[in-house]
């Protein structure tokens, strides 16, 4: 499959940005005259050269200023939040050309371990000539790429295994393609450069776009008192990003809080030849019109029509909208029976996870809805409260080959996983 009908919306820029460095290991040769990703209208068939189905490269950056507790002096709140007067690194996220994206794509490539890894000899080697030693990178990822928890690096790890493991450009088997022989050990030396790189390239993503800096140009900085427009903050991060549309979301206190880059691809992401494009989305920013607030790090805002409880945990059954029927705790579906009860849980980095009697929900590669897993190899889905629909990778869409009937259940399916004949949604109907 490839995307026909995607390059007449998609406002790519004439500039590439090329963030130059790498490792001299590992220089990829790939052809120049490949097309950018998604715009292509033939096949291409070289995964090391060509990135798909994830060839949309979202930046993501946050402005993390609750503190855990009040009365935190500067350090205890660089600490927690990161610089005070900078967004911190979110991750870099390949989506799909089509919509959607993947996620968890490999458990084979799972990581475990950042520390150990950027620590080892393999990425603090001077004859390497990296372009930043592991160690060096490791310390800025620890001061501008925090998690929510307190716990660093198990957003790392989250962020390499749901998204790292999708980029087909930097899998080991293409490092085998163009690898200086005198600089590699072992196979296990190219799952290692792969984590390695998408840090790296993660972190030099980040570095080019100063939004702090970007919106200071244009008078929009940290307050307890201004406030700002949506169209205000809209033009100043445009003109920051070769005046493409730059996605920004609120909190519920209407203060901004997230950023997203969205980028194409020339080649292999080991040349970093990235193309800013305009935001294709229709989602849902939480900024109002007028009102938006910018507070400073550390400011502590009334709870009152705030966030509310965190960590909500929803109990219900699923139906399958427009048939008869239920989901049962093998995530198949069914007529007969009882409906499972299921359970709807915070995930740490967003989302939710899916909770039967079975297990942990999640897909198989071929998009199969499966609840025997366990919270390690768990997906992450969506949920609409308002209407209380399941979604997963950015699609709300299912569908089954088969209408269930007495006791034969049903295979769910995702997407376009989901090109079947019964198409639907899923409803959470909470206790």
């Amino acid at each position: 499959m490839y995307i026909k009908n995607l390059v007449p919306f998609l406002q790519s820029s004439a500039k590439v940005w090329k963030l130059n460095g790498g490792d001299e290991a590992y220089p990829p040769q790939c052809p120049i005259d490949l097309p950018l990703s998604c715009q292509n209208h033939t096949a291409i068939e070289d995964t090391c050269c060509f990135e798909y189905p994830g060839g949309i490269f979202l930046q993501s950056q946050l402005w993390d200023y609750i503190p855990s507790r009040s009365g935190m002096d500067d350090e205890e709140l660089e600490k927690q939040l990161g610089p005070l007067d900078s967004f911190t690194i979110h991750g870099l996220w390949p989506d799909n050309c089509g919509g959607g994206f993947e996620q968890f794509c490999d458990d084979s490539l799972a990581i475990d371990d950042v520390y150990y890894l950027l620590n080892s000899e393999q990425f603090n080697d001077d004859k390497r000539k990296l372009e930043i030693p592991g160690r060096e990178l490791l310390k800025e990822m620890s001061r501008l790429w925090k998690s929510n928890n307190g716990d660093d690096e198990s957003l790392w790890i989250h962020e390499y295994n749901k998204h790292g493991t999708c980029i087909k450009t930097i899998r080991p088997k293409c490092y085998s393609r163009w690898g200086n022989r005198e600089m590699v050990v072992s196979d296990v030396d190219y799952k290692k450069q792969s984590v390695y790189d998408y840090f790296r390239v993660a972190y030099n993503t980040y570095k080019r776009l100063n939004t702090t800096e970007i919106l200071k140009e244009h008078g929009i900085v940290p307050s307890l008192t201004k406030t700002y427009t949506r169209h205000e903050i809209q033009s100043a991060l445009n003109s920051g990003f070769n005046n493409q549309n730059v996605h920004f979301a609120c909190d519920n206190h209407h203060s901004l809080k997230e950023v997203w880059y969205y980028h194409l691809l020339q080649g292999s992401l080991l040349s970093e030849d990235l193309v800013p494009v305009g935001y294709l989305g229709n989602g849902n920013s939480k900024c109002p019109e007028k009102g938006i607030k910018f507070y400073p790090k550390g400011y502590m805002p009334s709870k009152k029509g705030g966030e509310g409880p965190k960590g909500p945990l929803y109990r219900g059954i699923i139906r399958v909208s427009g048939y008869e029927g239920f989901l049962i705790r093998n995530g198949h579906w069914m007529i007969k029976g009882t409906p499972a009860n299921f359970k709807l849980v915070e995930a740490p980095f967003g989302g939710f996870y899916l909770v039967s009697r079975n297990g942990y929900c999640g897909l198989t590669e071929t998009g199969l809805l499966t609840c025997n897993k366990h919270i390690g190899n768990a997906g992450q889905f969506e949920y609409d409260a308002d209407k209380g629909y399941l979604g997963y990778s950015g699609s709300f869409e299912w569908g089954a080959t088969v209408l269930p009937h007495g006791n034969v259940q049903s295979f769910v399916y995702l997407g376009d996983a989901a090109a079947k004949p019964y198409q639907f949604k899923l409803k959470f109907i909470r206790h």
